[in-house]
């Protein structure tokens, strides 16, 4: 995903030479409340850090939905899917946001889920797999926010991928990169402290209080 925003918080990340890994989904005012008015909503732009929106392929919305629905399964989340993938052509990556309008969320569900140790495991073939859960900074609109960052090891080869995830009453959102399909290098420098920066930017052009 291409994080940017025209100016600083939208710098795309370094680039690398090991394989790419596949979908995943700081800022001030961490609390829980959001800052006035009736809610919040989420909607799709038709770009986003000037990147276009495009129309992924049926496989690839497929995965966003599937990935989704996972995500917010244990933070008790259901309600109507907002998603868009937008084409970063400078680092042939995709940026996908992905997240759910509803009504009577609990933003501090997501305490649990990303207040945790890192996972180590391994999948018997000798990859190993890191998954570290963080809480971040949700940004001016408030609610809670995480990260989910993790990296793959196989061999001399690592792997890495980022989703930040933020939640309020009424919304759920989602961002991170995806390789596109010719993608010959892997996108390195998406972890907490860089795709939180991005989700804050994000939430600006995709979330108004309704």
């Amino acid at each position: 995903m291409g994080n940017s925003d025209q100016s600083t918080a939208g710098r795309p990340p370094a680039t690398g030479t090991a394989p790419a890994g596949g979908v995943n989904p700081g800022g001030v005012n961490p609390g829980g409340a959001d800052p006035g008015g009736s809610g919040w909503v989420l909607s799709a732009p038709k770009s986003v850090f000037g990147f276009a929106q495009i129309q992924p392929q049926a496989a690839t919305l497929g995965t966003i939905q599937s990935e989704l629905a996972k995500g917010a399964a244990p933070l008790g989340v259901t309600g109507s899917q907002v998603i868009a993938v937008y084409d970063d052509p400078t680092h042939d990556v995709y940026v996908i946001f992905a997240g759910y309008n509803g009504s009577g969320f609990v933003p501090d569900k997501m305490k649990p889920v990303f207040d945790v140790a890192p996972l180590y495991t391994t999948d018997g073939t000798g990859d190993h797999l890191v998954e570290n859960h963080v809480m971040i900074g949700a940004g001016p609109h408030g609610g809670q926010a995480g990260c989910v960052s993790s990296a793959v090891q196989s061999g001399g080869l690592a792997a890495e991928s980022t989703v930040c995830m933020w939640m309020t009453a009424t919304t759920m959102g989602t961002v991170t990169y995806y390789p596109k399909p010719d993608h010959q290098q892997m996108v390195f420098g998406t972890g907490p402290e860089v795709m939180g920066k991005v989700m804050v930017d994000l939430r600006n052009l995709v979330e108004h209080q309704s």
